[in-house]
C-alpha cells in the first residue's frame, strides 16, 4: 500500500520543477540588454565601491574610528581618508583641475584635518561624488585620453580601473575591522 500524502507530494513537485524550468527557459530566449556606455559603466563601478565606503563611513561607530588590528597598520578612519585622499589625486590628474584639497605629493592625510566622524565621511562623500561629475563630464571621450601615471602616461579609463580597485582593497580591510569588532559590513546585510 501507498501512503496517501505520495501522490499529492508528488504532483506539486513536478508542478514546481515544471514552473522552475518554464520560467528559466523564457530568461533564456530573452535578448540581453544593451550595454552601457564604457562611461556610464565606468561610473556605475565608481559609486559602487564609493558608496560602499561611505556606507562604512556613516555606520562605523566614532568612539572605533581609531582602531586598527595591529600596530604597524591604518587605522579605520585613517584607510578611509586614504582612499579618498588618492581618488582626489586621480581625480585632479585625470580632470586637470584643483579639486578637492591637496595634500601635496602624499594621500595620507592625518586625522589633525578630519577631527570628527563628520569630517571624514564628509571627505569620503565629496571624493565619490567629484569623481562621478568628472567621469559623467568627460564621457567615453574622457576614458580614451592620457594622463601622467607614475612615470608613464596611461589611460584614463586605466587610472579609474586603478581608483576603483584601490578603493576595494581599502573596503576589504576595513571588512576586517568590521569582523573584529563583531559587527556585520553594511554590504554583507542584505
Amino acid at each position: 500500500m501507498k501512503p496517501s500524502w505520495l501522490a499529492p507530494v508528488a504532483i506539486t513537485l513536478l508542478t514546481v520543477v515544471g514552473t522552475s524550468l518554464f520560467s528559466q527557459g523564457q530568461q533564456q530566449d530573452q535578448a540581453p540588454r544593451p550595454a552601457l556606455s564604457r562611461s556610464d559603466e565606468m561610473l556605475d563601478r565608481w559609486n559602487d565601491i564609493g558608496n560602499k565606503l561611505v556606507a562604512m563611513a556613516q555606520d562605523f561607530p566614532e568612539d572605533k574610528y581609531d582602531f586598527k588590528l595591529q600596530k604597524d597598520e591604518r587605522t579605520f578612519a585613517l584607510n578611509l581618508l586614504h582612499a579618498a585622499a588618492l581618488d582626489f589625486v586621480l581625480i585632479r590628474r585625470i580632470s586637470g583641475s584643483n579639486l578637492g584639497p591637496d595634500f601635496g605629493d602624499g594621500d595620507n592625510p592625518t586625522r589633525d584635518a578630519f577631527k570628527t566622524k563628520a569630517d571624514v565621511v564628509k571627505f569620503v562623500q565629496e571624493a565619490i561624488a567629484d569623481g562621478a561629475k568628472v567621469i559623467q563630464q568627460q564621457g567615453d571621450a574622457g576614458l580614451d585620453k592620457t594622463s601622467k601615471f607614475g612615470s608613464r602616461l596611461a589611460h584614463n579609463s586605466t587610472i579609474w580601473t586603478f581608483a576603483i580597485e584601490h578603493s576595494g582593497e581599502h573596503y576589504g580591510q576595513l571588512v576586517v575591522y568590521y569582523r573584529a569588532n563583531n559587527m556585520v559590513p553594511p554590504d554583507s546585510r542584505r
